[in-house]
């Protein structure tokens, strides 16, 4: 039996640092769909889903304080559409 796209999300996870942007090419989905993905992975899997924020790529801009999942559309600061990540991983 074949593993559901959750639990290959999972396992790619797990130790390593990927993007949603990574994930949704990876796994041959849409960006909202690995978003909620992670929801439930942050909510019902044993193991604790961790984030490093998003950054803007023009000034450095760190979104520490952002709690959705899904990369901002532009830094507030300097209005650059450059943003990377966020980036999860899950602990093993």
């Amino acid at each position: 039996m074949s593993p559901t796209t959750r639990q290959t999300m999972a396992q790619m996870l797990t130790g390593q640092w990927r993007s949603a942007k990574d994930l949704a090419a990876a796994l041959l989905i849409t960006p909202a769909e690995v978003e909620q993905h992670l929801v439930h992975l942050a909510r019902s899997h044993q193991q604790k889903l961790r984030q490093r924020p998003a950054a803007c790529r023009a000034c450095g801009f760190q979104f520490t304080s952002r709690r959705r999942l899904d990369a901002p559309g532009r830094c507030p600061r300097c209005k650059a559409q450059r943003v990377a990540g966020p980036w999860f991983s899950l602990e093993p």
